[in-house]
């Protein structure tokens, strides 16, 4: 098994990926070629297939988990595999080093113990409840998709638990600020942190691979999320009108700009505090993502489309 992240300029390679993206596209002389995003634990690597495109195109899917064939090259500035052959991996690779879990970026979190934590939270720190209700039920009956999928395809915890890390992480910035600001209502903050994302679970495919659902592309993950909410609370009697209304904006704002997909802006200060942490935890992780992962010898990384900007990762140490 040969990690993406240590694959070096001109080697030629034998390893195991999972295929994250393909496209059939056209060279300019319209010659049809393969376009791959291969992906391990480690990272992620494009792949062209310029030959005999049509004996692997039809074997191999997005998802598929793969033994590749190939030589690691570099254009502009990023590493890319040309692809000579490529099929699924069989039962009997095991004995080469193939692992699914290898395949598959992971959280370098327990999920277990994060799983417990979010529970505890809110058993010790909820006061109304049918709030504690209402968050149980939603857990108990997600929780296989809560601990495994990711909480983005691309952008922020885009790994196997990452949605739980990404919750959990949220829930203990609103403690935090729940207590710096007394005025703050806690229930309402521990009840967004934990709500603010559970469209997620509808709107992708899975934990593995995921892709958009239908309703995910057409409804999206906010206004899915505030369908469960009212769905939940059908089921717990005398639930009051106006707290799940509360809630409903909680869900509704947390983007926090219309241009982000919010259908609100954020109007109360649990809102407005949810927006700036779920912000603040999904850009974190995806600075962190960066730093550790540029392959690059410069002090500066390569430009990022989401962030909008190149990031130092020099010793803070040296002289400038």
């Amino acid at each position: 098994m040969k990690f993406i992240k240590s694959l070096q300029e001109s080697e030629s390679v034998t390893s195991y990926g999972q295929i994250r993206k393909k496209q059939v596209r056209l060279k300019k002389n319209g010659e049809p070629y393969l376009r791959l995003v291969l992906g391990d634990s480690t990272g992620r690597i494009e792949g062209k297939m310029w030959e005999n495109i049509e004996e692997f195109e039809k074997e191999i899917q997005e998802g598929d988990f793969v033994q590749y064939q190939g030589v690691v090259q570099t254009y502009n500035g990023s590493k890319q595999l040309i692809v000579k052959r490529i099929r699924k991996a069989l039962p009997e690779d095991s004995s080469n080093g193939f692992d699914m879990k290898d395949l598959i970026p992971c959280t370098d979190y327990d999920i277990d113990e994060m799983w417990q934590k979010l529970r505890s939270l809110i058993l010790e720190q909820t006061s109304r409840p049918c709030i504690v209700t209402l968050l149980n039920n939603i857990l108990e009956a997600n929780e296989e998709q809560i601990k495994s999928y990711p909480a983005a395809i691309e952008i922020h915890h885009s790994y196997w638990g990452g949605f739980l890390e990404h919750v959990l992480s949220v829930l203990e910035s609103a403690l935090f600020f729940a207590d710096k600001y007394p005025d703050l209502d806690k229930d309402l903050l521990i009840a967004g942190a934990i709500l603010h994302d559970m469209g997620k679970l509808e709107e992708l495919s899975g934990a593995s691979n995921p892709s958009y659902t239908t309703r995910g592309y057409l409804i999206g993950h906010v206004v899915l999320g505030r369908d469960l909410l009212r769905k939940e609370v059908d089921r717990i009697p005398g639930f009051p009108p106006k707290l799940l209304m509360l809630l409903e904006h909680l869900i509704l704002s947390h983007q926090g700009k219309l241009e982000w997909g919010s259908p609100r802006r954020p109007k109360m200060p649990e809102a407005l505090i949810l927006h700036y942490i779920d912000d603040l935890d999904a850009k974190m992780n995806r600075l962190s993502r960066i730093l550790n992962e540029d392959p690059g010898e410069s002090d500066f990384t390569a430009y990022d489309r989401y962030l909008e900007r190149v990031l130092f990762k020099g010793d803070y140490d040296e002289p400038s």
